[in-house]
């Protein structure tokens, strides 16, 4: 563990160092080999993030809660945040941090790009021709490599402003229907047989963009520890094929686990075995909202102040710690290996 530590640290050293020397003819090849796959993907992202805080505008809480009471039970052990939050509007608009296809988005950005880093080059014989110049290997890799992680920052953000814009952009409908006081329980009841009262606000007001900020800082870490993993891979690999099937196999499979993990209480172990695990941005939204303390807590607790899980603190960590550890092993790898001659 010590070793990987040191391999992190020095991969940290050599990332300022690159950053302040940053080689200006890689860094264009690379820009002209991915703006158009860059611009697709923010475009996709842009445009999923505004219409999925539309759709949450179209349906207002009191229908949502009706809607989710209608569903069994058990579907309830699928998601980590509590139900009452996340029948409001911040719950159901944090969980467009969640969805498959953002996720998707930018991994895949983060997944095809670094997979160029050593093994794309190896594939298209370019690298001979590269390295044949006075320059590092070290320096061809972090260059690639801070490139990747430099768009995977700007997909981020693009998508916190995307949804910055749909709710400074939407209105909503509150439905709220008259209530029967009982006194004696010290509980109300709503009257759904009589005509409801409607209001119409700006959704900007009940919702607040910045508390969505830890969530896109994990899908900011999520994404680079794949694109971290991904440049592991092609460092090790002379086809670039083979390091993107690679990739999406251990992307899906990791997704698969964390499926099996939420289904039942016997697997919930397997939550710390894949990196979803950590990911989970509605629940740290959702910790943020109630308590901002809580991104830098270890641990989440229930009222009990019974440990229910890992920390802010800890998902963000791992998921860090891990792709710096990933992108500094990948670079040891490609500097000492032996390179194949292009086919």
């Amino acid at each position: 563990m010590t070793s990987f530590i040191t391999v992190a640290l020095s991969g940290l050293q050599t990332i300022w160092k690159v950053v302040a020397e940053m080689n200006r003819s890689i860094a264009r090849k690379f820009f002209f080999e991915s703006w158009l796959l860059w611009l697709a993907l923010a475009i996709g992202v842009v445009i999923f993030c505004w219409f999925r805080v539309w759709v949450v505008g179209e349906l207002d809480s009191a229908q949502f809660r009706q809607i989710i009471d209608l569903l069994p039970k058990d579907w309830r052990k699928f998601t980590t945040v509590d139900f009452d939050w996340l029948v409001s509007y911040l719950g159901r608009t944090s969980l467009c941090l969640d969805e498959p296809m953002l996720v998707l988005l930018m991994c895949s950005w983060a997944i095809v790009r670094a997979s160029d880093v050593v093994s794309g080059e190896l594939q298209r014989g370019s690298m001979e021709l590269i390295l044949a110049q006075p320059i590092r290997r070290g320096e061809v890799y972090w260059t690639h490599s801070i490139c990747t992680v430099i768009g995977l920052l700007l997909l981020a953000l693009l998508a916190w402003i995307a949804m910055a814009v749909g709710i400074w952009s939407t209105s909503v409908t509150e439905t709220t229907y008259p209530t029967f006081w009982i006194p004696i329980l010290d509980s109300s009841i709503p009257l759904t047989f009589l005509n409801p009262k409607t209001e119409t606000i700006a959704m900007g007001s009940v919702v607040n963009p910045a508390m969505f900020l830890p969530g896109v800082l994990k899908l900011f870490l999520m994404a680079l520890f794949f694109g971290g993993f991904s440049a592991w891979l092609s460092a090790m690999d002379r086809y670039r094929w083979r390091t993107l099937g690679l990739a999406a196999a251990f992307y899906f499979s990791n997704a698969g686990i964390k499926m099996l993990s939420m289904a039942s209480e016997n697997l919930r172990w397997m939550r710390y075995l894949n990196i979803f695990g950590y990911f989970e941005p509605a629940k740290s939204i959702e910790s943020f909202s109630r308590d901002p303390n809580s991104l830098y807590s270890l641990f989440t607790r229930n009222s009990d102040q019974v440990i229910t899980g890992t920390g802010n603190l800890i998902d963000c960590g791992v998921m860090l710690l891990l792709a710096i550890m990933l992108f500094a092993v990948g670079a040891r790898i490609f500097d000492r290996r032996d390179l194949p001659a292009p086919v």
